[in-house]
C-alpha cells in the first residue's frame, strides 16, 4: 500500500507507535512513511479518530499501551492485513483491503440488526460508531493519492 511523497517517492503503508506526553504507547497506528526523505504521515482518514483519543487521555496521563487498532476499525482491518499478508509477495493490498472492508462492514451491519432486535441502544451506538470509522473511506482514494 502505497502513495506518492511531497519529495516524490513512494511512500508505504505501515503502523506505528505514536508516543504520547512520554508516557503512553499508542500502537498499531497506519502510517506512510517515506524511506528517502523519512517524512512520515498519518493516514488522513484516522487523524481525528486519534485527536479524541488523544484529548480523551488528557495532558497528564498515567503511563501504559493502547492499541489504536482496538479503538478504530480501519485500523483494526489493515493490522490484521500486514500480520496475515506479510510473507505474501504477491498480494494485492488494494483488492485485499477492500474485500476485507466489506466483510467486517457486513458484519457490522450484521450486528446492528441483532442488537436492535434486542433494543440494546448501547451497543447499536457502539456498533454506529465503527461503521462510521469505516464510511467513506476507499482504498482507491487513499492508496493512490498523490500530493501536489
Amino acid at each position: 500500500m502505497h502513495k506518492q511523497c511531497q519529495c516524490g517517492e513512494p511512500m508505504g503503508l505501515e503502523l506505528r507507535k505514536v508516543i504520547y506526553a512520554s508516557k503512553v504507547e499508542i500502537l498499531h497506528v497506519p502510517v506512510f512513511s517515506c524511506p528517502s526523505c523519512f517524512s512520515s504521515e498519518v493516514l488522513q482518514h484516522v487523524t481525528k479518530d486519534i485527536k479524541e483519543l488523544l484529548q480523551s487521555l488528557g495532558s497528564k496521563p498515567a503511563p501504559r499501551r493502547i492499541s489504536f487498532a482496538r479503538n478504530n476499525e480501519l485500523a483494526e482491518i489493515i493490522r490484521k492485513l500486514i500480520l496475515e499478508e506479510a510473507d505474501n509477495p504477491h498480494v494485492d493490498w488494494q483488492s485485499a483491503l477492500e474485500e476485507r472492508m466489506e466483510l467486517r462492514i457486513n458484519l457490522l451491519l450484521d450486528l446492528y440488526r441483532y442488537a436492535r432486535s434486542l433494543g440494546d441502544e448501547d451497543w447499536m451506538s457502539d456498533v454506529e460508531k465503527r461503521l462510521l470509522q469505516l464510511s467513506g473511506f476507499t482504498s482507491k482514494s487513499v492508496l493512490t493519492n498523490t500530493k501536489n
